[in-house]
Parts: structure tokens; C-alpha cells; sequence
């Protein structure tokens, strides 16, 4: 996985790819920006509460119900513990309509649940009605009616840093000079020679040492003998003595 980030981050591509993945992610999350409203506790209803015995966070669940609300341990204060859950009889609460990741988890029953609403104000009563304890958060405080959850505050940092990043790998390359060829050549003894330098080749020697004779003279043949006819034919066929 190092190598790898070495890798994106030391090369024009990977810085590209990192750039854009940082300004996709930016919008994205810049997108989740919505309205928060609440959501109030409702009468007649049981309540399961539980505080998680590894994050502390207050956990209540309606009965027959498959929503889940949250109250963080450190949203609240003094935080709540559990004296105030068992020496209440009854609670109300108030949480976001909108869900909040858990992490960790929370296991029930072999059901894994990993978001659950997030309660901004939660009031134990004793049994006969009065008020106990109230547990605000801050946010809530602030922000009794609503607000607008606005994520581009922060995720403008992500798409600010990955818009730098992708300029960084276009640019900066094309302000670095590269080395121009050399056209020059080296006329010394260790360059090429010129070819009118080069020796002309000799002609081959004659390997017999001989000298040479001119064209040969060859003996006249003898000529042949004139052949009688053949097949006892007569010579002149016309039985005509010959002219003078």
C-alpha cells in the first residue's frame, strides 16, 4: 500500500488520478448537504435502553420497532450514565430525522445495525412525572428549530487540495526545459572519418604470378576427305558425260 502511494504521488499520473479522485469526493460529499429537522419521542410507547459497554454511547430502541437512536457519549456534558438510566422511570427525547454512522457497530441479537438517528436532547422523569435530569447537545442549544447542515464547508478544502494537486501535474512539467539534442559532431581522431580519407582499394594480385599472354592461337584442323556416295549410287545421276 506504501509503494503505492509513492508510487500515484511521484508520478504525472498518479498525481492526476489523486487529483480528481479528491475533487470527485469533495463534490460528493459537498452533495450530502440537507435540512435538519427533529423528531420527538412519541407517548404510549416502550422504550429499550442500553448504554454500549465498548463506545458509551446510550443506545434506545422502540419496542417492535427496527429504528434505532444514538446519544453519543461525547455530544453531552456531564455524559450519561448508568445511574441515570436505572434510578429514571420514564424519558423523553429528541433526535434528527436523518441517521448518524455508528462505529463501531452495534451488535443486537446477531443483527448488526451501523446507523441509528442521532438524539440532540434526551430528559429522564421519575414515576411520578417530575424531571430528573435533561442532557442537551450543544448543537441542539444552538440550533433548537433546525438548521441547514452545510458539508461544502468543509469539503471545499478536499476539492481545493486535489484541483492543486492536477494543476501541480500539468504544469509543472511543461515549465521544466528539457536538454536539446546536440547537432554538433566531433571532426578528431575519435569521430567518424570522412570517406576522401579512406584508402583506395588495390585490385586483387594475380595469384598464379603470370604474365598475361593475349588471346591464345590454336592449330587449323584438318579438313576431312570428300566421303563417296553412299549406297552405291552412281555420281552423276544423269548418266551425262561432263561438259568441257
Amino acid at each position: 500500500m506504501a509503494r503505492l502511494i509513492i508510487l500515484l504521488l511521484t508520478r504525472r499520473w498518479g498525481l492526476l488520478i489523486v487529483g480528481a479522485a479528491l475533487i470527485i469526493g469533495g463534490v460528493v460529499w459537498g452533495m450530502t448537504s440537507h435540512q435538519v429537522t427533529y423528531q420527538t419521542s412519541k407517548e404510549g410507547i416502550t422504550y429499550h435502553i442500553a448504554i454500549g459497554e465498548t463506545s458509551g454511547n446510550v443506545y434506545i430502541n422502540p419496542e417492535g420497532s427496527s429504528d434505532y437512536f444514538v446519544a453519543f457519549k461525547n455530544d453531552f456534558n456531564p455524559q450519561i450514565t448508568q445511574s441515570d438510566i436505572d434510578n429514571s422511570d420514564t424519558l423523553t427525547f429528541v433526535a434528527r430525522t436523518d441517521t448518524s454512522s455508528l462505529d463501531p457497530a452495534l451488535e443486537v441479537n446477531g443483527t448488526t445495525i451501523n446507523d441509528a438517528h442521532k438524539i440532540e436532547k434526551l430528559v429522564f422523569y421519575d414515576k411520578n412525572g417530575n424531571v430528573q435530569k435533561t442532557f442537551t447537545t450543544t448543537e441542539y442549544q444552538a440550533n433548537p428549530n433546525g438548521f441547514n447542515d452545510n458539508e461544502w464547508i468543509k469539503s471545499i478544502w478536499l476539492i481545493i487540495a486535489g484541483a492543486i494537486l492536477a494543476l501541480v501535474a500539468l504544469i509543472v512539467p511543461m515549465m521544466v526545459k528539457r536538454p536539446q539534442p546536440s547537432t554538433g559532431f566531433n571532426m578528431g581522431t575519435g569521430g567518424v572519418q570522412p570517406p576522401y580519407n579512406q584508402p583506395y582499394p588495390q585490385p586483387p594480385t594475380n595469384p598464379y604470378e603470370q604474365p598475361y599472354q593475349g588471346p591464345g592461337q590454336y592449330p587449323q584442323s584438318t579438313p576431312y576427305p570428300p566421303q563417296p556416295p553412299a549406297y552405291g549410287q552412281p555420281g552423276n545421276p544423269y548418266q551425262q558425260p561432263p561438259q568441257q
